[in-house]
């Protein structure tokens, strides 16, 4: 993904981009006081940050050295921050991030928040490009909380899309989906730019995440801002490579090769070496997979070469240091040397030879002016040289000047052309996209008109509540309820029941698991949950066709059928959990699935377990939507353990106090993360009475 990095908006906030550096430099030699002299070099040393590290360390050293002798807080962490970016910049992480933990001390010990939050921020993005990604979340988070109370929400957005970034790079595709969505919340408060970049971002995650059609409306989004401004040329790339792979992975080949070359043309335009060579490595996956074998092999080539282009800078840059290093140390050498010759020119010195020595003077002396008349006549005859050079290279850049004037016409031209085609293909993306998301809102009416009437199961089981929370409009979890009379008795039928998918995929296997419990239960009179549940997978497999065919689509279920003051229970991946006289009791579930594939029908078991209504007892179905919900102060799943612990603590209550409590635990333990699965938990209490 395309980072937003908040280090390059602190420095330039505090730079002045209309000073050149000499304007800078004159203004330091004329200043009057030490404070506009701390303020000037931490200038210079930000002007040279991104382009000679040397100079950015020698300015930020003598920033330090000044601010330590006035005393001066905020310039001794400044003075650290710019040396530890400097560092950095040439990949020294581990020298960098001493600094900055020095700096960060300090600047505590200041007890001002934003010279804190100025630390902090260097110091996310240093774990982040270390890989420690559990200390940059913490630190990340830390700026969106001071950029929220600060009402900064330009920065609030900059830390979710790094964030965003960072969860990319994990491979966690959830996660970094619901951070670039978060952080396009605030794209009325954010400058065009910035916003640009969010929707890029956004459409990364999604298409990382297979969410295609939704990543092209924003990627095009970002793509139209783009062309509306200074184009940034990397981002424009990266865009254009991202809507590349959408059509790759829906196999519009021809559509995935147009965007490549666009993407290819913007990374030469960027000079991005890193996303040229992305370009042509994936055209030339899909020249191959279009028979164009020349192309492809030619392609494969370029990326060898650019591949080998960022090596040899790397290796060249990381030579160049060592070689300064080396000269340094050289310099340093024959100083010393000097001083020794020196000292003993001293010792050897007499009386006697103080003629001599005044003779070899003289001659000395008219040697030198003889080697300075020398000089001067080179000198004379290499600036006339120079001169010359210079008049004959500023004509060919007057030359080079006009040719590119005709080139950046015709990049105009181009980037029209894009933009209105752009356009219309948004307004096209986010017709569809309205379209499926309206389908889906009445898939939800359906959805819920097959749900149980809550009123009904409160009538047989007046004790009782349902926690349901689906992840998206439409749920794969959900809630099943039945009563009828056998030999005069009733029987009450109360099940959990967790397909799988979530969203679309899952609601439709909700509907077949609905289906299949009321042939079952209802028209075939199936009692005895064990058996219920062994006709229900023989029946799934047979419409699912998977005897025929390998499949991965089946349902957990927990299932109760309550009668003659006793309960009966069977699971398939769902356990049932109760309290009885205060003690908690688990009944372990069968650990396969109905139609789980790769165990044949013949060798599905399952259990009836029977639960002697003797005292009070409160019972819970769920299932495992909350337990692996992550959150936490550890960004961890909440877990089965945790789960069971506040089930003990609230058993005792009334059945509305235990639904609120279970509420608000999901909401605190997930905070601000994203939902990962649909959520299910039923809780009912029988007092021994029931018939």
């Amino acid at each position: 993904m395309h980072r937003i990095i908040f280090i390059l908006l602190l420095f330039f906030s505090l730079s002045s981009f209309g000073q050149l550096i000499k304007e800078l430099k004159k203004d330091l030699n004329n200043a009057k006081s030490d404070s506009q002299r701390m303020s000037l070099y931490y200038e210079l040393s930000s002007k040279y940050q991104f382009n000679d590290n040397e100079k950015a360390i020698s300015y930020a050293e003598q920033l330090l050295e000044l601010a330590k002798k006035k005393k001066d807080t905020t310039n001794i962490v400044y003075g650290k921050a710019m040396i530890a970016y400097s560092y950095y910049n040439l990949g020294a992480l581990d020298k960098a991030l001493k600094l900055y933990l020095e700096a960060y001390e300090i600047a505590k010990a200041s007890k001002n928040e934003k010279l804190i939050d100025y630390i902090i921020t260097h110091l996310a993005l240093t774990y982040d490009e270390m890989g420690n990604y559990a200390k940059a979340l913490e630190y990340y988070r830390y700026n969106i909380r001071y950029a929220k109370e600060n009402n900064l929400p330009q920065d609030q957005m900059i830390g979710l899309l790094n964030i965003a970034d960072m969860y990319v790079r994990m491979e966690e595709y959830d996660s970094a989906e619901y951070y670039a969505e978060k952080a396009i919340q605030f794209e009325d408060l954010s400058e065009d730019y910035i916003n640009s970049i969010a929707f890029i971002n956004y459409g990364v995650a999604l298409e990382r995440n297979n969410n295609f059609d939704k990543a092209l409306i924003f990627l095009l989004r970002g793509l139209e801002i783009q062309y509306s401004l200074d184009p940034d040329f990397a981002a424009i790339s990266e865009a254009y490579l991202t809507i590349s792979n959408i059509y790759l992975k829906k196999k519009q080949f021809s559509n995935a090769l147009q965007f490549a070359d666009s993407s290819i043309n913007s990374a030469k335009k960027s000079e991005s070496n890193y996303y040229l060579r992305k370009g042509y490595e994936l055209r030339s996956s899909l020249h191959k997979i279009l028979g164009d074998n020349t192309q492809a092999y030619n392609d494969l080539k370029k990326f060898v070469e650019t591949n080998d282009k960022i090596y040899d800078e790397e290796t060249t840059e990381k030579f160049l240091e060592l070689q300064e290093l080396y000269e340094a140390k050289q310099r340093e050498a024959e100083i010393n040397l000097l001083k020794q010759e020196s000292e003993l020119s001293k010792e050897s010195i007499t009386q006697k030879n103080i003629v001599i020595l005044g003779s070899l003077i003289i001659l000395l002396l008219l040697a030198l002016s003889l080697a300075v008349y020398i000089s001067r006549n080179r000198l004379k005859r290499k600036a006339l040289t120079l001169l010359n050079s210079q008049n004959q290279e500023i004509e060919e850049r007057n030359f080079q000047l006009g040719e590119m004037t005709e080139e950046l016409k015709s990049q105009k031209e181009e980037i029209e052309t894009h933009r209105d085609q752009l356009s219309e293909a948004y307004s096209i993306l986010e017709k569809r996209n309205q379209d499926v998301t309206d389908s889906i809102n009445y898939a939800q009416k359906i959805q819920n008109s097959l749900l149980p009437d809550l009123k009904t199961i409160k009538k047989a089981l007046p004790e009782s509540f349902i926690f349901y929370q689906a992840r998206d409009i439409v749920s794969g979890d959900f809630y099943w309820f039945h009563q009828k009379k056998v030999d005069g008795k009733e029987i009450k039928f109360i099940a959990s029941i967790d397909c799988t998918g979530h969203g679309v995929p899952g609601a439709f296997m909700s509907m077949i698991a609905d289906a299949l419990l009321s042939q079952v239960i209802i028209e075939l009179d199936f009692n005895q949950p064990a058996e219920i549940l062994t006709e229900m997978d023989r029946r799934l497999r047979i419409m699912l066709k998977q005897d025929e065919n390998y499949g991965n689509d089946g349902m957990e279920i927990g299932l109760c059928a309550i009668y003659d003051r006793k309960l009966m229970f069977s699971g398939a991946g769902h356990k049932l959990v109760y309290f009885e006289n205060g003690e908690l009791n688990t009944i372990r579930d069968n650990r396969y699935s109905i139609g789980e594939s790769f165990i044949s029908h013949q060798k599905m078991k399952f259990t009836n377990h029977t639960i002697a209504i003797e005292n009070p007892i409160m019972i819970y179905l769920f299932s495992d939507g909350i337990q692996d919900q992550f959150g936490g102060s550890k960004d961890k799943k909440l877990g089965i353990k945790c789960l069971r612990r506040n089930l003990e603590a609230i058993h005792k209550d009334t059945v509305n106090k235990q639904e609120e409590h279970i509420k608000e635990m999901v909401e605190n333990w997930k905070g601000t993360a994203e939902q990962v699965d649909d959520m299910l938990l039923i809780g009912f209490r029988i007092k021994g009475s029931i018939s």
